[in-house]
């Protein structure tokens, strides 16, 4: 195995024999290398705090006896004349230094730089001071050297299995963290939209406790705890496994484990791309809607599993309705969630599980998310509904989507092949059914779909009329 130091690495690396060889880094080089040092799929997000990077700049010009623990660097390939690396582990360690260089926080108080000859007060210096006043102290920390392991000729997923399986013990490591070394378009979508491009409804604040930030979610309860290990990302493939798989069978960490799997495999569903996003997208879309209905009172109670609930127990009153009024929905959900609680009341005292067991109080069903407990939360929300004394905000629509062919070319004709809407003349292969009354009114509106609320149109008008009435759509185009 050879010894590889970053200033010979640009020479030695696509002509050793070795996938793994010893070696060293500076962290002048660290600053100007093109190495990726961002947070992959595979790795946990970046939760240091600035006095835990403090103490990583007081081991390296203080307490240097200590040492920077060994890094790990994967060589990616060749980029222009250089190299192009990618660290695999390590990453809290040297961020903390780069941070540091990038003048984002100062040294720690009680900083005393010794020599031989003298000691010189550091303290509190931030990077521009430091370089300023001391150009020496700077010249130690750019030349301080840090051990690693150089791999070459690693693919993706070896490259995950050495940070889930050899570099950190799987005992350590949530779920999420683990699926997320399986990668492919999927895991990718869940990263990005839960963290590096949330969508709004994963927005993040920021509080000060005691002089310490605290991130939060804006539109969940601060029970919904972000530790930075990937949170946020469990939550959202939970609900789309859920959504995608018929919530009420429940969601284990091994069906969810081998459902990522088996959709990025070669062979799977999602193995080119993710051709689902639209609509885990317009889940998100619902989902935040529903959100964003829960009266103030009860958003102390939006923790995961109980939002995970809130959300597709509405997506099934959708698919079994047509719509609802998101107040209306939230607040019985809720008032539901309230009176089935009540130890007083004990309205779950004579009814039983979907496995046929005691029904405990309705808010310790939201302990587990297997099928038993989803299945039972829906049945007593499915009682008050049935009851009718909790208004649901149910708006029934018709859940026919499309006029049939025959109707569409019958009418046609009674309109002499002309566009109800624009009078133009209509070629047969030209025309679509379009509601007078659009479906998104309601039933109780007429808007049905049925003959006499049938107009024919062009395509493209069709299209751009979506779901305006015909006096809009007319103002619109005129």
């Amino acid at each position: 195995m050879e010894f590889i130091s970053c200033e010979t690495a640009n020479d030695k690396f696509g002509k050793t024999e070795q996938q793994c060889n010893n070696g060293d880094v500076s962290i002048d080089w660290l600053q100007n290398a093109n190495i990726n040092t961002q947070n992959r799929a595979y790795q946990r997000e970046k939760v240091a705090k600035e006095s835990w990077k403090q103490a990583i700049m007081r081991t390296v010009l203080v307490d240097s006896y200590a040492g920077i623990p060994e890094i790990h660097i994967r060589v990616v390939g060749t980029e222009g004349k250089g190299w192009k690396f990618e660290l695999i582990d390590g990453q809290q360690r040297i961020t903390a230094i780069l941070d540091f260089l990038n003048n984002e926080y100062p040294l720690p108080n009680d900083m005393i730089f010794k020599t031989q000859e003298d000691s010189f007060d550091i303290s509190g210096l931030t990077v521009k001071e430091l370089r300023n006043m001391f150009p020496a102290i700077w010249e130690t920390l750019s030349e301080y050297r840090i051990s690693c392991k150089w791999y070459e000729d690693l693919s993706d997923l070896q490259t995950a299995h050495l940070f889930i399986e050899v570099l950190n013990n799987v005992n350590d490591m949530k779920p999420q963290e683990i699926r997320n070394a399986i990668l492919g378009f999927y895991s990718d979508y869940v990263r990005d939209t839960a963290r590096f491009e949330p969508h709004e409804l994963f927005t993040r604040t920021i509080t000060k406790v005691k002089n310490t930030e605290k991130q939060n979610l804006k539109y969940f309860s601060s029970s919904f705890s972000l530790s930075g290990r990937m949170e946020v990302d469990e939550f959202l493939s939970e609900l789309l496994y859920l959504h995608f798989n018929d919530a009420k069978k429940g969601i284990s960490h091994l069906s969810h484990k081998r459902w990522v799997e088996n959709i990025q495999k070669a062979e799977g569903d999602y193995a080119s791309s993710f051709t689902a996003k639209k609509k885990a997208d317009e889940l998100l879309n619902f989902a935040l809607s529903i959100v964003k209905a829960v009266p103030n009172e009860f958003k102390v109670k939006l923790n995961s599993m109980t939002t995970m609930m809130l959300v597709l127990y509405a997506k099934d009153l959708c698919a079994r309705f047509g719509d609802i009024n998101r107040d209306k929905y939230a607040s019985a959900f809720f008032k539901t969630h309230l009176l089935w609680s009540d130890t007083n009341k004990q309205l779950y005292r004579n009814e039983t599980t979907i496995n046929l067991n005691q029904m405990p109080p309705f808010n310790e069903l939201f302990g587990g998310k297997n099928g038993n407990a989803i299945q039972t939360i829906f049945k007593v929300l499915d009682i008050e509904l049935e009851k009718g004394e909790i208004d649901f905000g149910i708006i029934k629509l018709d859940l026919r989507k499309s006029f049939k062919k025959a109707d569409i070319v019958r009418k046609w004709q009674e309109q002499e092949g002309k566009c109800a809407i624009t009078e133009l003349a209509l070629t047969e292969d030209n025309i679509a059914g379009d509601h007078i009354v659009p479906r998104s009114a309601g039933i109780v509106a007429g808007g049905v779909t049925e003959y006499d609320n049938l107009q024919v149109i062009g395509k493209l008008d069709n299209i751009k009329k979506s779901n305006m009435s015909n006096e809009v759509y007319k103002e619109k185009i005129a």
